[in-house]
């Protein structure tokens, strides 16, 4: 009687150890999905942010390539240098805003809704036809969104618990 009561025990033993490791292997596997899952959340939105980005680049490029055939031009046309900074405004056309006084050209291309990327490219009067005509200054993302902390939940409070 004794051996019997013994396997008993031992099989009810076993079958609790089988049910526990199958019970640890679902939450695991559980807890593995869900961390997943939220990794695949967000790369895929850091791969949009990156291809944003990168759109906003090309574009700033093919801007930048535009202004340097347009400075082209206008220095073929310009007798003095006087003339060639005077009709460098004409480019506010193509996105820029002018600044006479440092010369310089600036421009913001927005690829989010908070973020944009800010160019500011100082033109330079070539003395010869190969001289160049740009030089960037700044090529950076800015952030034109409104930050709002979120204070919702307490973090300090100034009472002590009594």
């Amino acid at each position: 009687m004794k051996s019997r009561h013994r396997s008993l025990v031992t099989m009810g033993i076993t079958s609790f150890l089988l049910i526990f490791s199958v019970l640890c292997m679902v939450i695991l596997a559980l807890l593995t999905f869900g961390s997943s899952h939220s990794d695949l959340t967000m790369s895929k939105r850091s791969i949009e942010q990156t291809t944003a980005y990168y759109h906003a680049c090309c574009t700033a490029t093919d801007l930048c390539r535009e202004t340097e055939e347009e400075l082209y031009q206008i220095r073929s046309t310009a007798a003095e240098e006087k003339d060639y900074y005077s009709n460098t405004a004409s480019l506010c056309s193509l996105g820029f805003s002018w600044e006479e006084d440092s010369r310089m050209l600036t421009a913001e291309i927005s690829y989010s809704d908070r973020q944009a990327l800010h160019l500011e490219l100082q033109v330079l009067y070539p003395q010869n036809p190969e001289d160049p005509v740009l030089e960037i200054h700044k090529w950076q993302t800015i952030s034109t969104g409104e930050w709002n902390p979120d204070t919702r939940q307490p973090v300090y409070s100034s009472g002590l618990p009594s």
